[in-house]
């Protein structure tokens, strides 16, 4: 719960969010598409580069204290955004705002949850997404409200207080590293009080980082989710301005978008229940593929149903993505060194976080349409989905053994 409510709190680092600003700031400064989306480029940047640093924390002092200093930070950032009309101050602060958000807030909370369970790891991922996504449904309605009503400038304002009221004092108070800290085990076991001196999760089946990054499976799901993450938040950017392009009014559109989110808690609540029953690697296969037939759909999306049902549908697959890799690791190589190992996949997701959005921006600058991008993106994700279908569970060697 403590989570999900986090999560709700950094939707301004969220590009389903910052795309709605897209239009106003285009008209209030004149600034580019792609100038804008650098911003979100940069950012990815430096979640990347967080990504295994904050892992290696999590490990050892687990959420309670990172989340809440990556909120603050994320609620200042939106609060100097209010008052920035440069670009490329814009383009500094709004990076930072993602950086926190992504790195600190987001990424720590899923790790948090995939440590506390094992065999209802998957309704806890649903849960988390769920309640996390609440944020992402009433957001841009009401960004495009304020901004229509008010400015751009008090939109920020909103999201800033969103993320300090929300993303601070309930981690601080109730967050804990591990189900073994409070003396229970995974999923609210009982378990007896830990020696002095003993390790907190690790166990015997545990992999360590050192052992984790010499096997395949790693490398091939983090490059699939580098494909599929770099395909869905160029779309999710521009998803926006793309409707409008399409004679769609931008309060359809901005529905629209709020539509996609209503989509991301669904699947993310749905993805993750099945995760318990089903194999995670299939579901993500399955996520891929029906990513690239979606990106395909969009091209002729021209109506306010036929938007309403794709951003549903693409929203229901980043759903089950924001979680089904961390739940997917933390089956192949166990609780002990989770966020370690989970940072090497937050390190190369967040360049691809960061990559789409300018992508997209080049091509449609270069081509003069998103056609061309979408069609790119959809033969992505069809990669992506080849590459899951090769990440098997690796199995421990003599070799692989020796730390």
């Amino acid at each position: 719960m403590v989570a999900g409510l986090a999560n709700a709190s950094r939707v301004s680092s969220a590009v389903e969010v910052s795309s709605v600003f897209v239009p106003a700031l285009t008209l209030e400064y004149g600034w580019s598409i792609t100038t804008i989306a650098s911003a979100t480029s940069i950012g990815g940047v430096a979640v990347a580069l967080a990504g295994p640093f904050v892992g290696r924390i999590l490990d050892r002092y687990g959420s309670r204290f990172v989340v809440p200093i990556g909120a603050t930070l994320t609620g200042i950032g939106c609060l100097v955004l209010a008052g920035v009309t440069v670009a490329p101050l814009f383009i500094l602060v709004y990076a930072f705002v993602r950086l926190s958000g992504q790195a600190f807030v987001q990424f720590p909370n899923q790790v948090t949850v995939a440590k506390w369970f094992d065999r209802k790891r998957g309704r806890a991922a649903a849960l988390l997404v769920g309640l996390g996504a609440t944020g992402l449904i009433t957001a841009p309605i009401a960004v495009t409200a304020i901004i229509d009503a008010r400015g751009i400038g008090p939109a920020w304002v909103m999201l800033g207080v969103l993320a300090l009221v929300l993303g601070v004092i309930p981690t601080l108070i109730l967050g804990a590293r591990s189900p073994e800290d409070l003396g229970l085990r995974p999923d609210g076991a009982a378990a007896p009080k830990p020696e002095s001196g003993a390790p907190g999760t690790e166990g015997a089946g545990d992999w360590t980082l050192s052992e984790a990054v010499r096997t395949p499976a790693l490398w091939l799901i983090a490059g699939s989710g580098v494909l599929y993450s770099l395909s869905s938040t160029g779309v999710g950017f521009h998803q926006f301005a793309y409707y409008v392009e399409q004679g769609i009014s931008t309060g359809t559109a901005a529905a629209v978008v709020s539509t996609f989110a209503v989509g991301l808690s669904v699947g993310g609540i749905t993805w993750g229940l099945l995760a318990d029953r089903v194999s995670v690697r299939a579901l993500i296969a399955t996520q891929y593929l029906l990513a690239a037939a979606l990106q395909l759909l969009l091209l002729q999306a021209d109506t306010p149903a036929e938007a309403f049902a794709i951003s549903f549908g693409l929203g229901s697959l980043v759903g089950g993505a924001l979680s089904l890799p961390t739940l997917l690791i933390a089956s192949y190589y166990g609780r002990g060194y989770l966020g370690s190992i989970a940072g090497i996949l937050q390190m190369t997701r967040g360049v691809s976080l960061g990559s789409g959005p300018v992508v997209a921006g080049v091509i449609y600058q270069t081509t003069g349409g998103y056609d061309p991008a979408f069609i790119t993106f959809a033969g992505l994700c069809s990669l992506a989905f080849v590459m899951m279908l090769f990440s098997r569970r690796p199995v421990r060697t003599k070799r692989a053994a020796v730390t």
